[in-house]
């Protein structure tokens, strides 16, 4: 008998249009995939920028905002006294406060005074270079004694010396100190700190002193009157004068700048693209620009407005240009100084 024989079974396979099918399938599930992917990528990007933007404000609120509280005081409440028309009693030995143009950082001044855009500052130039100021933004300059102080226990007007109620001041040589009582103030460059014992006497540069006689002198010259503090009410603090300002930052963009005494600018917060000021003069009811303030020893408010911008492009969802997130923020600070 033969055997049957036996047929091949047919092959099976993937159609055109099957394999077609598959092809659009996979592409839909990357393409989904794809698409959660960069949602979460904007999410990620927009959430870091919005917390750097965060950073950025409460940094700048909080810097700014305690040195304008504290702007125009000597620390003994002695800024009202009225003599010969001389609204403040303050002297500064500080060589740079002798020219007939004193350096902006070396005299008590008015305590407070704006520039407006396009308005230039004696701190720092407008310009496009990294840390010089943007044109089209507001300025503020701020001097006044900072910080707790001290009490002096004794001052030596001929020994030239103020003994402290304390030995860890923490203040240094060529420290820029202010001393006051109920009469007046004097700025001046602390020679020597040893223990309680803080000296001052006459030396070359800038921040250096141009004699030792602490009186008060209303044509501005460098005194030679002689003048003792009183210890019973008589107070020393660190001496301060600043000027917050945007400047171009170190990566391209804005920044919050602040130059400190006679130092370099220094970049506080990044992403700060504007900064517009108006002031309140005690007895007005408006806050005005900087050129329409008509006396600043009157100023005892500041309206400070601050833009952020976050730091990656394409990450706001509409408008036009970079497409990069942005929030105004406003605060209104009094100074204390100058608060009834």
């Amino acid at each position: 008998m033969f055997a049957p024989i036996s047929r091949p079974a047919r092959m099976k396979g993937l159609t055109l249009i099957e394999l077609m099918i598959s092809l659009v399938l996979g592409m839909v599930l990357v393409g989904g995939v794809l698409v959660v992917f960069l949602g979460s990528q904007t999410s990620y990007k927009t959430s870091d920028n919005l917390s750097k933007m965060q950073d950025s404000a409460r940094i700048s609120f909080a810097l700014i905002s305690h040195e304008i509280r504290e702007a125009a005081g000597t620390g003994c409440g002695n800024g009202s006294r009225l003599d010969n028309a001389i609204s403040k009693r303050n002297e500064s030995i500080l060589n740079a406060a002798q020219a007939t143009t004193p350096a902006w950082w070396s005299v008590m001044g008015n305590g407070v005074m704006g520039y407006d855009a396009g308005t230039a500052s004696p701190a720092i130039a407008i310009g496009t270079g990294t840390t010089q100021r943007v044109s089209t933004t507001d300025a503020i300059q701020l001097t006044g004694a900072y910080g707790a102080g001290f009490s002096i226990d004794a001052h030596s007007n001929t020994g030239y010396s103020f003994t402290l109620n304390t030995a860890t001041s923490g203040l240094n040589a060529n420290d820029v100190l202010i001393a006051c009582d109920y009469k007046q103030s004097t700025v001046f460059n602390a020679s020597s700190v040893a223990g309680k014992t803080v000296t001052y006497a006459a030396g070359a540069g800038s921040a250096r002193n141009c004699g030792i006689a602490l009186g008060y002198d209303a044509d501005n010259n460098c005194s030679t009157t002689a003048y003792k503090y009183d210890s019973l009410v008589a107070r020393l603090y660190r001496f301060g004068a600043s000027t917050w300002y945007i400047g171009n930052g170190t990566n391209g963009r804005p920044s919050l700048y602040r130059v400190f005494l006679n130092g370099n600018p220094e970049e506080i917060a990044t992403g700060v693209t504007d900064m517009q000021i108006q002031y309140l003069q005690n007895g007005n009811t408006a806050y005005v620009d900087a050129a329409s303030v008509t006396d600043w020893s009157a100023v005892i408010s500041v309206r400070l407005t601050l833009n952020f911008e976050g730091l990656d492009k394409n990450i706001a969802t509409g408008g036009t240009g970079d497409r990069r997130i942005s929030t105004v923020a406003t605060s209104t600070i009094m100074l204390r100084n100058r608060t009834p």
